[in-house]
């Protein structure tokens, strides 16, 4: 019954043009004094028109009704759905992050253990319990990323401090792997947050610790460009994969070959260089070595 009510609103202009043609109809035949039966029957002929049109369009509506009340509830339900997958994706990453969190405790325990012998093997398991923590803390960096609540403090920065942070704890690959270090205190301050820049440089000299067998990583600032770059010697990326270095899960071919990249690392690189907004560019030539450049921006109002 409200379809219908609803069905004669929706036609409510064509019911009062009738009434309207029916009244002028009936005051012409007054005025000129006609005969009635003719206004009857033309009033019947308007009344039947119009009931016609009525009929015919209802069948019409009825069917646009039903289409739209299931597009109504094609909607709820797409609307469940997707809070049903948004709740189920945040229980997973809460699970995840505490999954991670937790596993850093035996980690750290492992690592307190290996260093009361300095044997050799223990030297090699110290370095790959330390690459079992880079990823630890790769995962828990990425699930924070993927939450775009994350927190930020965009402000003035120390670069130098970030650094030598960064320095201190890769000491041990740096001495482990015999690659030297070029490197000169940076007196700057950039405009940056600071936890996100901190991860985004280590998951550049990361790579360049790991794909360096020997020789050099220089780490130093351009003033003119606002630009920090890390060089190294190590094996290079071939020109084919540079454009797809930051995509998620690409490792390239040295990758694949040497078996040591996620594909994760540079897809955290590029997607906290988007939440910063600093530029990351790639110079690299194979079996030479690699150069990752930031350009941070000059000034607040770049943001």
């Amino acid at each position: 019954m409200n379809k219908f009510i609803n069905y004669i609103k929706s036609e409510y202009k064509v019911i009062i043009s009738a009434i309207y043609s029916i009244i002028v109809f009936s005051a012409i035949f007054l005025f000129a004094n006609l005969e009635k039966e003719y206004l009857v029957l033309g009033i019947e002929g308007i009344s039947f028109g119009v009931f016609l049109y009525l009929f015919i369009q209802w069948f019409n509506y009825y069917k646009k009704e039903g289409y739209r009340e299931i597009a109504e509830q094609l909607k709820l339900e797409n609307k469940q759905l997707q809070s049903q997958a948004l709740n189920d994706r945040r229980n997973l990453e809460e699970y995840f992050l505490l999954w991670v969190h937790q596993i850093k405790t035996p980690i750290t325990v492992a690592n307190l253990i290996l260093q009361k012998d300095s044997s050799l093997y223990n030297k090699k398991l110290k370095a790959q319990m330390f690459y079992i923590e880079e990823y630890t803390n790769m995962a828990i960096n990425y699930l924070k990323l993927i939450d775009r609540q994350a927190d930020m403090d965009i402000t003035f920065i120390n670069l130098d401090k970030i650094i030598k942070n960064l320095l201190k704890k890769y000491s041990m690959m740096f001495i482990e792997k015999g690659i030297s270090l070029e490197y000169e205190p940076i007196y700057v301050e950039v405009i940056s947050d600071a936890k996100w820049l901190s991860v985004l440089i280590e998951q550049i000299l990361s790579n360049a610790i790991k794909y360096t067998e020997s020789g050099t990583i220089k780490i130093s600032y351009e003033e003119k460009t606002n630009t920090m770059s890390i060089q190294d010697t190590g094996i290079g990326i071939r020109s084919e994969d540079l454009g797809k270095i930051f995509d998620r899960g690409y490792s390239g071919f040295n990758g694949r070959i040497n078996e040591k990249s996620s594909g994760l690392g540079l897809y955290l690189v590029k997607s906290i260089a988007d939440l910063i907004n600093v530029k990351v560019k790639v110079e690299s030539t194979i079996n030479v070595g690699s150069k990752f450049i930031v350009q941070f921006p000059f000034n607040l109002s770049e943001l």
